[in-house]
């Protein structure tokens, strides 16, 4: 048996060296980092970028960091490693820190051409490489349940952490898509569409994004190609809140005495940071075409739906 964790991707937990956290997480909608990306792909080039890291820096996790290096001198000088959610998680488990090939591709720290970490977006960052942890494969053992969880669990000491993946790659993986040609599509917090293709293929202008899949390794070119929009899952919330609708189900009963179209109305998504597919902007959420006469909160919720 083994220990599997899923995890919100892009994520940055920075700890130090008692492995206490120095700060909140930044999550992938903290969208504080984007002058930061955009600035490594303007001097490292679009075309050194894109062919190493089949991305933009954009609003990733190496961007994060070096948002609070600029920023929180005093918290970086104070970081012991920096991690994924994931790897952080693995680490109150076993007590040991590490990262996987697949966390660190989802933070554009890795080198798809020299299939190795990624040295000169470090070194234009002035990211030290001693903050990066030991690197793994996604399904390779990294540590082992520690003895005083295991004993509050009822499980066996050193049960190995044996799987980590983002959420979207996880996503993909429950569902069976491994294969090229395969896709997987979900709506939540975020909207996605996520395929697989064994060819190393990015988006010039990196409104699409492309990771190592779970099946990813230095000899196995597996990659997962990925299409965000941040918010769907918080559209939903919203509108139930500022409607006042007691629960999500009603908002389904609602919506579906509504024609598809929703009668003209369009509801665009794009209001919970900058969005990739636009790259990196932040345009707000819009309504558009709303008919005073005509349209209804139903309406809006069929339009968001």
């Amino acid at each position: 048996g083994g220990i599997g964790i899923s995890y919100q991707m892009h994520g940055l937990v920075l700890v130090d060296k008692d492995h206490k956290v120095l700060r909140p997480s930044s999550i992938w909608s903290d969208s504080r980092a984007v002058p930061h990306g955009e600035k490594a792909f303007e001097v490292l080039g679009s075309r050194f970028c894109l062919q190493h890291y089949l991305n933009s820096p954009g609003n990733f996790t190496a961007a994060k960091l070096h948002w609070v290096k600029e920023n929180e001198s005093e918290i970086y000088g104070r970081i012991h490693k920096m991690m994924l959610p994931g790897d952080f998680l693995a680490m109150k488990l076993s007590g040991e820190i590490s990262t996987t090939i697949g966390g660190l591709s989802e933070g554009i720290m890795w080198d798809f051409q020299q299939k190795s970490q990624a040295v000169d977006l470090y070194k234009f960052f002035g990211i030290e490489a001693s903050l990066i942890p030991d690197v793994y494969k996604t399904f390779e053992a990294t540590a082992g349940l520690s003895s005083s969880l295991a004993e509050a669990w009822g499980m066996k000491p050193g049960t190995p952490i044996s799987y980590r993946a983002g959420d979207q790659p996880n996503n993909a993986f429950s569902l069976g898509v491994i294969n090229p040609g395969e896709i997987a599509a979900t709506a939540g917090t975020s909207g996605v569409v996520y395929g697989v293709s064994h060819e190393t293929a990015y988006d010039p202008l990196s409104r699409v994004n492309t990771f190592a899949h779970v099946n990813y390794s230095q000899e196995v070119n597996s990659l997962g190609i990925l299409l965000c929009v941040n918010g769907t899952g918080i559209l939903n919330n919203w509108l139930k809140r500022n409607l006042s609708i007691d629960s999500y189900e009603e908002m389904n009963q609602m919506a579906v005495k509504v024609a598809a179209g929703s009668d003209g109305l369009i509801m665009l998504p794009f209001g919970n940071g900058a969005e990739r597919v636009l790259n990196n902007r932040l345009v707000g959420a819009q309504l558009s075409h709303l008919d005073l006469n005509t349209h209804t909160h139903a309406h809006m919720i069929r339009a968001a739906h």
